[in-house]
């Protein structure tokens, strides 16, 4: 059987994380001077996002999974029996952990002994709800049978379909986040704009890059238009999957109080779609701001 792997960048439910046993391969994550590791861990990420840790006030930076901890990640996976190991990592544009993950498993396999290991690593091209959207698809391929090379070649054919939005409460903030980076995407008169007259971004990622798809007045309604995109598309019958994967930078359970969200689930029970939810990644709480709201979808078309 295929292992596979993720970053704690993917927002996947924790239910699958146990069911499957699946590692994560953990960013950093730095408050002031503290610093620990993000292993998608529930009561952790509640806890950081109840505290507010994820606002305007605090210092935060992020890091890659390294190539010392992909390392013993993996070997400890061979040591335990797999074989034949899927990897699949965050956006190699947004961060380190692909390439750290290429060269550990190049590493792994050169030593005397690992003759019969394979360990396939994918870029996603994607980020967050899109990555977790992603994993959903490639453990339907591991239960299917495939072997780890058969996973990755039906997976990179897959993302090029995934696509992921993100509906944005705070453009300031995200603004700052940006600088704190060096990266001048939204600049400082737009943002002040934006909060004045409470306009917010709908983010669209997709393999070839992020673009803003929407600019909605009122978060509320912006939350709406952004459902809205997966209701139409459900409705005319142009999901690849039947599946979606929502995400909230927050409480699980704030999740149901966002609007339009009843909607959405509503019409996809209606349809047989399945809508599956988690907690944003603390890397994308940090990066898009507190209350964030992202969704992914696979579809031949944004």
């Amino acid at each position: 059987m295929v292992q596979l792997v993720i970053d704690s960048g993917c927002d996947l439910p924790d239910d699958f994380l146990r069911k499957f046993s699946i590692p994560v391969l953990p960013h950093t994550v730095s408050v002031g001077k503290d610093t620990f590791d993000d292993r998608r861990n529930p009561a952790q990420m509640a806890h950081f996002y109840t505290l507010s840790l994820v606002d305007r006030s605090h210092q935060i930076v992020t890091g890659p999974a390294s190539f010392a901890e992909v390392e013993r990640l993996l070997n400890g996976l061979v040591q335990d029996g797999h074989r034949d190991i899927v990897v699949q990592t965050i956006n190699s544009a947004n961060s380190p952990t692909y390439q750290n993950a290429v060269a550990a498993a190049d590493t792994l396999c050169g030593l005397p002994g690992n003759e019969d290991v394979r360990v396939h690593t994918i870029d996603s091209h994607t980020l967050f709800s899109g990555q977790g959207l992603l994993a959903l698809y490639t453990l339907s391929l591991i239960k299917r049978g495939l072997t780890g090379e058969q996973v990755r070649v039906q997976v990179e054919r897959f993302r090029r379909k995934v696509h992921g939005y993100a509906a944005i409460r705070d453009v300031y903030y995200v603004r700052e986040r940006a600088r704190s980076k060096n990266e001048n995407n939204i600049n400082w008169f737009k943002a002040k704009i934006s909060s004045l007259l409470k306009l917010h971004p709908i983010l669209s990622i997709h393999h070839e890059g992020s673009t803003v798809t929407d600019i909605v007045r009122g978060y509320a309604r912006c939350t709406e238009t952004l459902f809205q995109i997966a209701v139409d598309k459900i409705r005319t019958g142009e999901l690849v999957v039947p599946i979606l994967m929502v995400s909230i930078a927050g409480k699980l359970q704030d999740l149901e109080k966002i609007p339009g969200f009843k909607v959405l689930l509503q019409v996809a029970a209606e349809h047989q779609v399945k809508v599956y939810k988690s907690m944003m990644s603390l890397s994308g709480g940090i990066n898009l701001g507190p209350g964030t709201v992202a969704m992914a979808l696979a579809a031949e078309n944004p």
